[in-house]
């Protein structure tokens, strides 16, 4: 790791003598490192695996989807199968909506968070979406949603114009995360309020559960450039001029990671991944009961993971300063 390449990355705050090498596989089977910072723990994935800005025009969803073997997924079956989770989602940030929010979402990606906040109604609504396809299918479908089919640098978006800044699984794409979080804060009104979701570093799988369920070969790829941490990313919205907290949300459930922990690998869905695995139909006071155990250790597992800040996605919710 190097000054320049910390410019680059926008961690430039940080310390290049803080970073290590650590050897990874990445979900393609290609051996490479990632430069982790040791006061934090964020991982910076090296250079030779970066994208291209244009892959995520039409090649991203190509490669990932729903499907963990890869396989190409429409955008109408995604926003069906990701509908659950979008509602938690939407909910994370509804509290702060009314009928006159004017609201900007940073990777739409098919609209499922989208579909719930135009249900809500409010009163201006524009969404950013670089993948052609997703894009086209939002755009389509909500006629009052203006649909900006580029990144975000590339946005023509007003400065000091929304109220809210939402933004799901994109922030660990870019290059430089601070000019992101830098042009975000420019399109929000003064203590405009900014809501972002990535990965977690200290995903539970990734650093709790033993090595042989091989998580560590399917987390990182070579489409996430940063491995933020609750300390790295509460850091650098603050350096960026956001006040707020960091949280942790756990996306996939305790019956995924028992999966994980008896397969050593995902299920072939995100639907079944998502899912909570009920094993009776209720017909009974005992069968019931026995479907209430496995929602009561859902809920419990879901409390301690995020107690401890070890879920598989961290979220950063604040204001502009």
């Amino acid at each position: 790791m190097n000054k320049e390449l910390l410019e680059t990355v926008g961690l430039g705050h940080f310390k290049e003598s803080d970073f290590s090498a650590k050897e990874v596989i990445l979900r393609s089977g290609k051996s490479t490192k990632v430069w982790v910072h040791g006061p934090t723990g964020h991982g910076v994935l090296d250079s030779e695996n970066w994208m291209e800005d244009d892959y995520y025009e039409e090649d991203y969803r190509e490669e990932f989807s729903g499907d963990s073997k890869g396989k190409n997924i429409e955008s109408e079956r995604h926003f069906k199968m990701f509908r659950d989770l979008n509602k938690r989602q939407f909910e994370q940030f509804s509290e702060h909506l009314d009928s006159e929010t004017s609201l900007l979402e940073i990777g739409c990606s098919f609209g499922g968070v989208v579909d719930y906040v135009v249900d809500f109604g409010i009163r201006t609504h524009h969404a950013v979406e670089p993948n052609k396809k997703d894009a086209l299918y939002v755009r389509e479908k909500y006629q009052n949603v203006k649909v900006h089919n580029s990144l975000l640098e590339d946005a023509d978006l007003e400065k000091d114009s929304f109220d809210i800044a939402v933004s799901f699984e994109v922030l660990e794409h870019t290059t430089s995360p601070k000019d992101f979080l830098l042009k975000a804060k420019d399109c929000l009104k003064k203590e405009g309020l900014i809501h972002i979701e990535v990965p977690n570093h200290y995903d539970v799988l990734l650093s709790c559960f033993k090595e042989e369920i091989n998580y560590n070969t399917f987390y990182y790829h070579k489409a996430h450039i940063h491995y933020f941490t609750p300390e790295s990313l509460e850091s650098l919205c603050e350096e960026c001029g956001f006040s707020g907290e960091v949280i942790s949300f756990l996306m996939y459930p305790f019956f995924n990671h028992v999966y994980w922990l008896q397969n050593q690998g995902p299920q072939p869905t995100a639907t079944q991944a998502l899912s909570l695995p009920l094993p009776t139909e209720e017909k009974t006071e005992a069968q019931k009961q026995i479907n209430d155990f496995f929602r009561s250790a859902e809920a419990e597992y879901e409390n301690l993971i995020n107690l401890h800040k070890l879920g598989d996605c961290i979220v950063f919710q604040g204001v502009k300063r």
